[in-house]
């Protein structure tokens, strides 16, 4: 923070954030509350592109999580699926966007009501059936083949629109440049955000030890390795091999691996017994020298 601080100039807040305790104490909380509503824009523009893509029936649909990866990645605001569901808004008819701003009701854009009564008025004031189309589709833009000193030239032309289609043509430049503004404020890079590490972390370990954990290797490890785990006094002398003071469980299953395929049970009961009998006497000749 402090050399982003320095690179914008500001001196003074810098200084303020090395040696004031109180003013840095300040700026982590509002950076941790500014931190968590940038994260929930952030979201909220992922679902709105998902909400826009299954309104408009766009064929190559992308998953949330996909969404999701990209936005978290800082990747989503440049990508082309932002470009082409603005593509799709501009070229989308009077009946889609309606349904298109009604599926939209719970999400953050602004004036989305007022957005729905003017294309709802503009409905109600068209002539004939079909929908009102704008300028950006397809239907209206066609190619005009010219041949000029033996050289064929491809054009294109567009089809003259009518004043209600201008119209038309007019709001969706409104609305599509309203989603772009929303999206290119709300599609942050979260890395770029003040104490992010507190917020969000990428360490891939965590999650693989969850949802791929190794019960096997802990439990075995455990056992061979006890001092790692109980942080007794007892145990620290101990770096491998075996130990009196190692617990029962741990000494039988050292012993265990160490009896090869074969086992006999006699033999195993003498080596745990001499282990842990060898202990006892210490601790009863500890006595007798203490009581001497």
């Amino acid at each position: 923070r402090v050399e982003e601080l320095l690179d914008q100039k500001d001196l003074d807040t810098a200084q303020r954030l090395l040696h004031g305790d109180t003013f840095l104490h300040e700026q982590i909380e509002q950076g941790i509350k500014k931190g968590k509503k940038d994260l929930e824009s952030l979201i909220a523009a992922v679902e709105l592109i998902a909400s826009i893509q299954k309104s408009l029936g766009i064929r190559a649909t992308d998953s949330w999580c996909n969404l999701y990866t990209q936005a978290m990645a800082g990747q989503l605001k440049e990508s082309p699926i932002v470009k082409d569901t603005l593509l799709a808004v501009r070229k989308s008819s009077s009946d889609t966007m309606a349904k298109m701003l009604e599926d939209l009701a719970h999400s953050p854009l602004p004036d989305r009501l007022v957005l729905l009564d003017e294309v709802r008025q503009l409905q109600s004031e068209k002539e004939g059936t079909e929908p009102l189309r704008s300028k950006h589709d397809t239907n209206y833009a066609g190619l005009r083949t010219t041949i000029v000193s033996h050289k064929v030239e491809l054009s294109k032309q567009t089809a003259s629109l009518s004043k209600q289609d201008i119209l038309y043509s007019e709001f969706v430049n409104r609305v599509e440049a309203m989603l772009n503004n929303h999206l290119q404020e709300a599609l942050i890079t979260p890395r770029e955000l003040f104490l992010h590490e507190i917020l969000i972390y990428d360490f891939r370990s965590p999650h693989r030890e969850v949802f791929a954990p190794k019960p096997r290797h802990s439990v075995e490890r455990a056992l061979s390795l006890p001092r790692d785990y109980l942080g007794c006094d007892c145990c620290k002398g101990t770096q491998h091999g075996l130990s009196a003071t190692h617990p029962v469980t741990s000494i039988l299953y050292q012993l265990f691996l160490e009896s090869g395929a074969i086992i006999n049970t006699s033999d195993l009961w003498s080596a745990f017994n001499t282990i842990v009998g060898s202990e006892e006497n210490e601790d009863e000749d500890a006595e007798q020298e203490s009581t001497l």
